[in-house]
């Protein structure tokens, strides 16, 4: 019950007790009252009416006719005439008739009792007899039982006013309590927001130990976060350069050879410049500075060029030499030309190193020792033949013709306008191998065949489709699990065009409000470098989705977690690490203390934590130790073809 309730009770009872206590004082001293005044009146009637008798002539029938017509003018209950010897001369009485509106219990409880007024009649100087008076109390009872609800209805008026006045009273005195309260619910959520302390002494006192507790606790996860991603650091970054080393490097190859879409346009880009005039014997601290303007001036022309790739990498392989892996990549040699440019921007002063650079495309037959070399003899054949332009290979040289364009532009569209798009379903286990979802690829027919996402994501990018293809998946998705009545949950990867793009994100929160029970099986996730580079829009994302019931993860999650503000905020429910974590996941204990800290922290803000890029089966021990909650399979690959 709330306290607002519990006010009205209170105020009903007090008001109940204030009644029953008035109504009785109440008609106790008005009876006392009434009963002194009508014996002061019976008296008064019964002298007036002894005198009158005094001076009348003694005729029995006289005195019964005078007496009868002062009984009927008058209200009286009875009226008796009694001579000294006893007998009774005249004698009129009549029962009290009390009113019809009068309760009976009012009645019995406050009805005066009022003794009779007596006074002598006198014939010559000696006593003839005794005169006898009571007053008719029935409408003294009436009168009484008016002023009583008049007394009732009034108290009645006076406890409702109170009640409204004090529940005003309360809602403003408590309004302090009703911010505490959401304070207190914020912490579930992972919201350590901060309150105002209120004038009321015992709720400035809550609300002070509250707003400490959200301090405290916004500090320690901020050290937790600090220190995980200062371990991270130590563990897989350069710190002369600031990108990853090359150990990092070669987890990350080895996840995308491993797991990744093997029909996509994935690229590996090497850059080595030479020692120029002793650049690599220069002071510590002009070479880091100038290595760092380096690496800046590669991440300004990726970003520049992101629109062209999914996702990017850049990692120090050696003092001189370093390596960006690019996925689903469209027009691999702009970007390299971009990237040779930037490079030698770098390096333009007189004396400065010269750049060099080879481009491979990652086949679904590499391994990573076979693709560094690849990429390693090409780098070596560029210095040797002292190119000026980048090395690439042939295969990543296809020119890109207008027709070829165009036929990739009807084939995106008919399967949009024709919502031709099949998934392909990967279950995600937890730790007790029981389903929690399907992590679910979109699939589309081109020239006839099936394919994977990898194979047509940088033309949809490139053509502006790719928005309206994964709104298609989606809808697929939908349509699927009210068609089936499927209980199973389906988890689909978001692309930063789809996050940024307002008109289908209204479509998508459309389509979510019209299909409530379906929402409640859909997860929708976007990448954590995407929710990184759009942190407001990937907050919006959140908030919007959670409050339609859909659970929201991040994907491919480890090496920019860290820098999301206010992640414990945003609702999400689980994230899942990036496949580089896993790669060597036997026998890398960086890699276990990272994750051990990182499900820690996750767990801390209420969020799962599942690992990507698993194949094998018997690391459930491993995981219990490490705090994972499951994984996404790799082994058991169950295709749902929505069509069906």
């Amino acid at each position: 019950m709330s306290i607002t309730r519990e006010l009205w009770l209170a105020i009903a009872v007090v008001v109940l007790v204030a009644i029953a206590g008035s109504v009785t004082i109440h008609g106790i001293t008005t009876k006392h009252y009434v009963e002194e005044q009508l014996y002061s009146k019976n008296l008064d009637n019964a002298s007036m009416l002894a005198l009158t008798l005094s001076g009348l002539d003694k005729d029995p029938v006289s005195l019964d006719l005078f007496i009868m017509s002062q009984f009927d003018i008058g209200h009286y209950a009875s009226i008796v005439l009694q001579k000294s010897d006893g007998e009774i001369v005249s004698e009129y009485t009549h029962e009290v008739q009390l009113d019809e509106n009068t309760p009976k219990w009012f009645s019995d409880n406050f009805s005066p009792i009022v003794k009779p007024g007596i006074a002598q009649v006198s014939e010559g100087w000696g006593q003839y007899g005794t005169v006898y008076v009571e007053t008719d109390t029935s409408f003294a009872v009436a009168s009484m039982w008016r002023a009583t609800k008049r007394l009732i209805f009034g108290l009645s008026l006076v406890g409702i006013f109170s009640g409204f006045l004090g529940g005003w009273a309360l809602r403003y005195i408590i309004r302090p309590l009703d911010s505490v309260v959401r304070q207190a619910e914020s912490f579930q959520q992972m919201q350590f927001i901060q309150l105002k302390e209120p004038r009321t002494l015992e709720l400035k006192r809550v609300v002070r130990a509250m707003n400490f507790l959200a301090t405290n606790s916004r500090k320690i996860m901020d050290e937790e976060n600090t220190r995980l991603d200062l371990m991270r650091y130590k563990t897989q970054f350069d710190d002369e350069s600031g990108v990853a080393n090359r150990d990092y490097f070669i987890s990350i190859l080895k996840g995308q050879l491993a797991f990744r879409d093997t029909e996509g346009v994935n690229c590996l880009f090497f850059v080595r410049f030479t020692e120029g005039e002793g650049f690599l014997r220069s002071p510590a601290n002009i070479r880091k500075k100038r290595i760092r303007d380096f690496v800046e001036e590669i991440n300004d022309c990726l970003s520049l060029h992101h629109h062209q790739f999914t996702d990017s990498r850049i990692a120090r392989m050696q003092k001189n030499e370093f390596a960006i892996l690019l996925t689903e990549t469209h027009d691999a040699v702009a970007i390299s030309e971009a990237v040779h440019g930037a490079c030698l921007s770098a390096f333009s002063d007189v004396g400065d190193p010269k750049v060099f650079q080879s481009v491979v495309k990652l086949r679904p037959d590499d391994s990573f020792s076979a693709l560094l070399m690849r990429a390693d003899a090409m780098i070596d054949e560029a210095e040797m033949l002292d190119m000026d332009e980048p090395f690439i290979e042939s295969t990543l040289k296809e020119f890109i013709s207008l027709v070829e364009q165009k036929r990739w532009e009807k084939e995106l569209q008919n399967t949009i306008d024709e919502c031709g798009v099949e998934t392909f379903n990967f279950p995600v286990l937890d730790i007790d191998r029981n389903l929690v979802h399907y992590q679910s690829w979109a699939g589309v027919t081109i020239d006839g065949e099936l394919r994977k996402s990898g194979y047509y994501t940088h033309w949809a990018r490139y053509l502006g489709l790719l928005p309206q293809v994964e709104l298609t998946t989606i809808t697929s998705l939908i349509n699927y699990i009210n068609n089936t009545k499927t209980n199973s949950k389906f988890a689909f990867l978001c692309s930063e065009q789809f996050m940024l793009n307002p008109e289908i994100l209204a479509q998508l929160y459309y389509q979510i409000g019209t299909n409530e029970k379906a929402a409640k099986q859909l997860c929708l996730e976007v990448r954590e470098s995407t929710a990184t580079r759009f942190p407001d829009e990937f907050r919006d994302f959140c908030t919007t989705l959670k409050a339609k019931d859909c659970e929201v993860g991040l994907k491919r999650v480890g090496e920019s977690f860290s820098q999301l503000l206010n992640v414990q905020e945003m609702g999400l429910d689980y994230v899942k690490i990036d496949s580089a974590f896993m790669a060597d996941i036997d026998f890398n204990p960086a890699n276990h203390a990272f994750i051990r800290g990182f499900c820690s922290l996750a767990h801390t803000f209420g969020i799962k934590v599942y690992a990507d890029g698993v194949k094998r089966s018997d690391h459930q021990e491993l995981f219990i130790e490490l705090g994972i909650d499951g994984v996404v399979s790799h082994i058991e690959v169950i295709e749902h073809l929505l069509d069906d």
